[in-house]
């Protein structure tokens, strides 16, 4: 038996976090330049209902959707109806001198907070959390190191004198080394009581040296998992090497020369006992999902891998890949692509798109085999002028 939950399935619609052009601009006129050409951007709050877009009833009517909708990606691409995303709930900024830090603007999901709490720490750690359910928006204690917006986040529940205590630990990249720390909060809107706490944690290992070719003083992580509510594994493959952190003791030691088989967080998912993640997305045209098999005393062991996606013409550059666990073997898989050829061009785009994102909903089901991945449906949103910062 698990100690702990290591993370907990969405209970409610995505959260879209889209940067954009400032709101005061004429959006009825023509089409702005692409948005990292503004220094003062905001990010907007958009929701989706996953469950009502990216899924059939049934396993048996996704299965038999599944066999007439063969190329439909290259059709849509050939200039077929794309979606638009929805209205925003929400908008979010930071000083305007930090407005063009857009890697340095990190959204994360608190988990146990109701149908959905979302987190966003500006570059300068300001930090603050927007209750989807209420509406309202609350400071938060200020954390203590900037993170950069493709920073690993995992989530905790610990059960303790009858309540639910939750961690985030969030693991992010600095320029010497890796930088390490937790929320501790609590099911409350009281956000300055004391159970509300940011914690600085010992650094990953320095993960020296580097594999050859690297120009990294030191090799960032790449990949992390909660094994259970005691340990944390983090891997680099820059370095080729894994390191397992101790919740308890908050002490690092070294695992081995391997890696997890994914890029960013996994999810596990108690009803197979597999821990499921995605591929690197940098250099990669290939959209899969893994299925993988751990414990402390060996390496990860893959036991799945599909496609969960046809690959795009070599234009479409695949920009970054963010996997959603939505509870009972069911995922949604948010995957952007940057236009190489548009994305260049310093003219106005005049309605061409330059950046889209396709969610694909799937559904893992035992057969003979061991397991099978039945693929729903996927939605496609066009971005002539936004970009998707990261979707939760």
């Amino acid at each position: 038996m698990r100690e702990a939950v290591p993370t907990q399935p969405l209970s409610g619609p995505a959260m879209v976090k889209q940067s954009q052009p400032n709101e005061d601009l004429d959006t009825q006129g023509s089409p702005c330049p692409p948005v990292h050409n503004y220094p003062k951007g905001v990010y907007s709050l958009r929701r989706i209902n996953l469950m009502e877009h990216l899924f059939y009833p049934s396993t048996e009517a996704a299965e038999k959707a599944e066999v007439n909708k063969k190329g439909w990606l290259s059709t849509m691409l050939k200039g077929s109806p794309k979606q638009s995303l929805p209205k925003t709930n929400i908008n979010f900024s930071s000083l305007p001198n930090m407005a063009d830090l857009t890697t340095r603007h990190f959204f994360s999901l608190l988990r146990g907070q109701g149908e959905g709490s979302v987190m966003f720490v500006s570059p300068n750690v300001h930090t603050m959390m927007y209750d989807t359910s209420t509406d309202f928006v609350f400071g938060m204690p200020q954390a203590n190191f900037c993170k950069q917006s493709d920073s690993i986040a995992l989530s905790i529940t610990r059960r303790s004198y009858g309540q639910d205590n939750h961690e985030l630990y969030v693991i992010g990249k600095g320029e010497d080394n890796a930088l390490f720390e937790v929320l501790n909060y609590t099911r409350t809107t009281d956000l300055n009581d004391s159970s509300w706490y940011w914690r600085p944690l010992p650094c990953p290992p320095p993960f020296r040296p580097c594999l050859p070719g690297s120009n990294s003083k030191v090799c960032p992580p790449s990949a992390a998992a909660v094994l259970d509510a005691a340990t944390i594994c983090v891997s680099s493959v820059d370095a080729g090497a894994c390191a397992f952190f101790d919740t308890a003791t908050r002490e690092w030691r070294q695992a081995g020369s391997w890696v997890l088989p994914i890029h960013g967080a996994a999810e596990y998912v108690p009803e197979f006992d597999l821990w499921f993640g995605l591929d690197d997305v940098i250099g990669n045209p290939n959209h899969c999902l893994r299925a993988f098999d751990f414990d402390s005393s060996r390496r990860p062991v893959v036991r799945h891998s599909w496609n969960y996606l046809s690959v795009l013409p070599d234009e479409w550059l695949p920009r970054q890949r963010h996997l959603l666990n939505m509870g009972s073997g069911k995922f949604c898989i948010a995957t952007s692509f940057r236009n190489l050829l548009r994305h260049t061009s310093c003219t106005r785009l005049n309605g061409a798109v330059n950046e889209l994102t396709v969610l694909t909903g799937v559904e893992v089901v035992h057969n003979v085999n061991g397991f099978q991945i039945v693929k729903h449906k996927s939605e496609c949103y066009s971005l002539e002028e936004n970009r998707i910062h990261c979707v939760l």
